[in-house]
């Protein structure tokens, strides 16, 4: 079927085409051969939980914000898997991550989570002062530190760079190899570039606390077994019931999710197959990224461990121009709205709280995964490959 069309088509249409060869088959075109089994420990071991900060929050890229959050000479701060961050932009432009901690005696910089005008971060408690980029710029009475080098006691900096107007960081302040994060990212990289997320400007972003393992919000939205149920009253009836499709690249998923209507594509060339109208790709970026592409603005969740039992939950709005006048603000601020206050917050993140309340009555139990839920297994068999499975 559309062999000779699809040979130089998006990598997105071979999702396409499962949908529509699988459309009449009950079970839906992402079908398992059998149910599988996991173990409710993954969300309640501490061994690893710290496993999971150190293997996959402190060593691979994590998509800290978008660079428009950052004018020239600003600053931001954000508490990620454990450690205190500045997000900075020095009067050139550049951007710069580095951990809130003076270096003369740890004190946080700035506290907070908003974004301030800076030309310099000066700590409260001394005095010691720093550019934007980290430098060490004054030590009140100098002549008390004879043997500290201001050249060494800059700033800690963490590996960071700027991709599809996306700020990378490597929390690991120890390394100085720069994140290259199309390589990382793999196909999805050629994704991201062919859907113009680069020329994307940024919205409206809210991060909330909440009670609940940050795996359980990726298992939210790495399957769509729910959205017809969970969702009824809100984007339920946009969508087919579990006519989904999805494919591993490298540790990330590329999933396709059937809008309403999706058969109408029977009569359309590929290239008139929208990854945005028919259907609403996903890209999950492991471990903790989701993109969602609405048909005109993106959704990036962001999810980060903040405990066992606790996660922050960082939803950012992206649009194809700012605002042009109050009607396109108007629009952007409703679906923001619908979105974030009533999909995520009130059903998604509300339901996997509930999960985690029920977990002390699963204590060494498993959850049953259907066949609809298969990419849930692919995420967890990730992790455990990347752990090197310890366990729990």
């Amino acid at each position: 079927m559309f062999a000779n069309e699809m040979a130089c088509q998006k990598p997105w249409h071979r999702l396409f085409e499962r949908l529509l060869s699988d459309w009449n088959e009950r079970q839906g075109s992402d079908w398992d051969n059998a149910e599988t089994r996991l173990p409710s420990s993954v969300y309640t071991c501490p061994q690893r939980y710290q496993a999971e900060v150190s293997t996959l929050f402190r060593r691979l890229p994590l998509c800290l914000g978008h660079v428009d959050q950052l004018a020239p000479g600003s600053v931001m701060t954000r508490d990620v898997a454990g450690l205190p961050l500045l997000l900075a932009r020095d009067a050139d432009g550049d951007v710069h991550v580095l951990l809130n901690a003076c270096r003369h005696r740890g004190a946080r910089l700035l506290a907070g989570d908003a974004v301030c005008p800076r030309s310099s971060l000066s700590c409260l408690y001394h005095g010691w002062t720093y550019g934007l980029d980290g430098r060490l710029l004054n030590m009140p009475r100098r002549e008390a530190f004879p043997t500290c080098d201001p050249a060494a006691h800059g700033l800690r900096k963490l590996p960071s760079t700027v991709r599809h107007g996306l700020i990378w960081a490597v929390l690991d302040p120890h390394s100085d190899e720069q994140p290259d994060v199309a390589t990382y990212l793999g196909g999805l990289d050629d994704d991201l570039v062919e859907l113009g997320v680069g020329g994307h400007r940024f919205f409206r972003q809210n991060s909330v606390l909440r009670k609940t393992n940050w795996k359980l919000v990726i298992d939210a939205f790495v399957e769509f077994y729910h959205i017809k149920r969970l969702h009824a009253s809100t984007i339920g009836q946009f969508f087919a019931d579990t006519k989904a499709a999805a494919e591993s690249v490298g540790p990330h998923l590329r999933m396709l999710v059937a809008r309403d209507g999706f058969e109408a594509v029977r009569q359309l060339s590929p290239e008139q197959w929208s990854p945005r109208n028919h259907a609403s790709l996903v890209h999950f970026i492991f471990p903790n990224s989701i993109v969602v592409h609405h048909p005109d603005y993106i959704s990036h969740m962001a999810v980060f461990p903040a405990g066992i039992d606790q996660s922050l939950f960082v939803h950012t709005v992206l649009t194809p121009e700012s605002p042009a006048d109050e009607k396109a603000q108007a629009h952007w601020d409703r679906s923001f709205d619908l979105m974030d206050g009533q999909v995520f917050n009130s059903e998604d993140l509300f339901i996997c709280e509930q999960i985690q309340l029920g977990l002390p009555a699963m204590e060494n139990g498993e959850f049953v995964l259907g066949r609809f839920e298969n990419n849930v297994r692919r995420f967890h068999e990730t992790i455990a490959t990347a752990l090197g499975d310890i366990g729990g």
